[in-house]
């Protein structure tokens, strides 16, 4: 199917000479800065406190995306109880769409991955070193959120938006968990009918 757009130069020029898009500066806005500060308290925290954080994540996306979830449950629930082959199929459909929607916004996965990643390794190695002095914690904190800072510039450069993504980073945890959710459910059925 032939793109008119990108082979017609009268179209490209036409369209960038009248049409031009104000967007503010996305480092400006208050999603980027609420990014880099909850990065921080990720970074500087103990585990627990990191995973309490996470759960606040988890919680914040139910809130917003859990009316949805309960409806597309009991559809699915339905689905499955009805006609139980039914449910490995839907289930690898449904595994293939995340990791196609992964592959797709592969900037956004990359970015997300450092959210999380680099605070719990910090953490692991603050748990092993024990001993750490308060200004190594600060250093570390410090370069960890100027490195998320460029890659939310190179985010920005690829047209992204700092509220669409600050509400993806946010909601990744809350996603990784209903991924995992009916590969748990089967296992704990399994084993049920196992020990009778």
């Amino acid at each position: 199917m032939k793109n008119f757009f990108e082979e017609s130069d009268f179209l490209k020029t036409t369209i960038q000479k009248n049409v031009t898009i104000q967007r503010k500066p996305q480092v400006n806005t208050i999603w980027h800065w609420v990014l880099l500060i909850l990065f921080g308290l990720l970074a500087y925290g103990t585990m627990t406190q990191q995973f309490l954080l996470i759960a606040i994540f988890v919680g914040l996306a139910a809130i917003v995306k859990g009316p949805l979830m309960l409806l597309w449950g009991a559809v699915y629930s339905a689905l499955i109880a009805f006609f139980p082959p039914l449910g490995i199929v839907l289930s690898i459909v449904f595994f293939l769409i995340n990791l196609g929607t992964i592959a797709k916004s592969w900037r956004i996965s990359l970015t997300s991955a450092y959210f999380y990643l680099v605070p719990l390794i910090g953490s692991i190695f603050r748990a092993t070193i024990k001993n750490e002095p308060t200004y190594a914690v600060l250093i570390f904190v410090a370069f960890s959120i100027l490195g998320l800072h460029f890659l939310l510039n190179w985010l920005y450069k690829n047209n992204s938006l700092s509220r669409a993504l600050t509400w993806s980073i946010i909601s990744v945890p809350y996603a990784l968990l209903i991924m995992l959710l009916p590969t748990r459910f089967r296992r704990i059925k399994s084993n049920k009918k196992l020990k009778f």
